[in-house]
């Protein structure tokens, strides 16, 4: 069977989506069916190099410079994709990035719309784009192709509220995730000494995204802290980019360093005003126990994951959760948000806090640090659950759907 796949996102990077074509072609074209493999004109060779490895895939360049949505790249989703498929005698066409506009089709098509998070958390779309563009441009693709997958059933569920369409048309294909580096003593070293590691530490991964809840996490780390005299550091991944809305976010985890270090502070003087044998001890020294890392290497995070004492993800939004898995296949216990796709990527190998509740967060995080056999109860069950989230399942599912439409 032939297949025509739609790569006009590859720029450079192998992102989420990126990694989701090379998994499903590497998975599926060594069994001998051929891919049309659709590219920037500008990136062909890069591509070409990208899977030099893989057979049976036939390289073709679009003129095209951008992905987005657009009228050009309409055109190009209803004519020239469509005149490729059929020239290629291909029964498919798979569209992988959240929008296609198929309006005149030779082939069946399937979208992969990852999530709609855009939908309830706009951050760094301007206000006339989110409600003119992409929302609207969001229902029109889920109307024009034949079936829509996605990587979770929140997904899936969500998708269909938000755009109207029937769930029977949706497919839950989850993706699946990377196998870890190995873990280097030497490595390890230079990680402790580089954000001097002295004692446990906390770990959340994401970035300051609205939607990744840090001043609320910084504010149930500090009661945490305060609650066990926990005097290990919370580190926080992921590279802020200089969009207007992160420096509001920036500003607004910059507040909440301040506003917890002065209860702390404060809590520890009253305290000990009656009992002066009870301050705030370790719980002190917040500002310098908070440390931002910047963006670190897929290696740096599995040795960060596997030296954590957990993680903690109380993110308000995700379509799947791809660090939850990495922390349970490196037997990190994980503490995460009881909403959207985080409870059932997680699903009973975690425990589950409301993440809007800074209490209830800081419960979570105590409810580990106090109980090391449920830290092992969760660690065993985590790895375990990791192993249902493989790429060989993906390719497997996806073969099956391209045969289903290809009838």
């Amino acid at each position: 069977m032939n297949i025509v796949m739609d790569f006009r996102k590859y720029d450079g990077v192998v992102g989420g989506v990126e990694q989701v074509v090379t998994q499903i072609i590497s998975q599926i074209a060594p069994k001998g069916h051929t891919f049309i493999l659709l590219s920037k004109q500008s990136r062909l060779d890069e591509v070409k190099d990208l899977f030099c490895d893989v057979p049976n895939i036939k390289h073709l360049p679009l003129p095209v410079e951008s992905h987005a949505i657009s009228m050009k790249n309409a055109w190009h989703d209803s004519h020239t994709i469509q005149d490729i498929a059929a020239s290629e005698n291909a029964p498919v066409i798979h569209f992988p990035y959240n929008w296609s506009f198929p309006y005149k089709k030779k082939a069946k098509t399937i979208l992969t719309i990852h999530d709609v998070i855009p939908f309830t958390f706009r951050e760094a779309m301007g206000w006339f784009r989110h409600k003119f563009i992409y929302k609207p441009a969001i229902r029109r693709a889920c109307k024009l192709n034949d079936v829509i997958t996605t990587i979770s059933e929140f997904s899936r569920q969500d998708i269909a509220a938000k755009t109207g369409t029937d769930l029977n048309r949706i497919r839950v294909i989850p993706n699946g995730f990377r196998n870890p580096f190995p873990i280097q003593d030497g490595l390890t070293q230079i990680l402790q000494s580089r954000y001097n590691l002295q004692e446990n530490f906390v770990l959340n991964v994401g970035g300051i995204h609205q939607r990744k809840n840090i001043p609320r996490l910084i504010h149930a780390f500090a009661l945490f802290s305060k609650q066990t005299q926990f005097p290990g550091k919370l580190l926080i991944t992921g590279k802020a980019s200089g969009a207007p809305y992160q420096d509001r976010m920036r500003i607004l985890c910059g507040r909440a360093i301040a506003e917890s270090a002065k209860n702390i502070s404060e809590s520890g003087k009253k305290v000990g005003e009656s009992d002066p044998q009870n301050t705030a001890g370790p719980a002190s020294g917040l500002r310098e126990r908070i440390v931002f890392t910047g963006f670190v290497s897929d290696e740096e995070l599995d040795h960060l994951l596997a030296m954590a004492k957990f993680l903690v993800y109380p993110s308000l939004y995700e379509g799947f959760g791809i660090p939850i898995l990495e922390a349970f296949n490196v037997g990190t216990p994980v503490v995460t948000s009881n909403v959207t796709a985080m409870k059932e990527i997680a699903e009973g190998a975690a425990v589950l806090i409301d993440p809007t509740n800074v209490e209830n967060m800081a419960a979570g995080m105590r409810k580990l640090h106090e109980n090391q056999q449920l830290c092992s109860e969760l660690a065993e069950k985590g790895k375990e659950r990791a192993q249902k989230y493989t790429w060989d399942k993906l390719g497997r599912q996806y073969l099956a759907l391209y045969e289903e439409l290809a009838v």
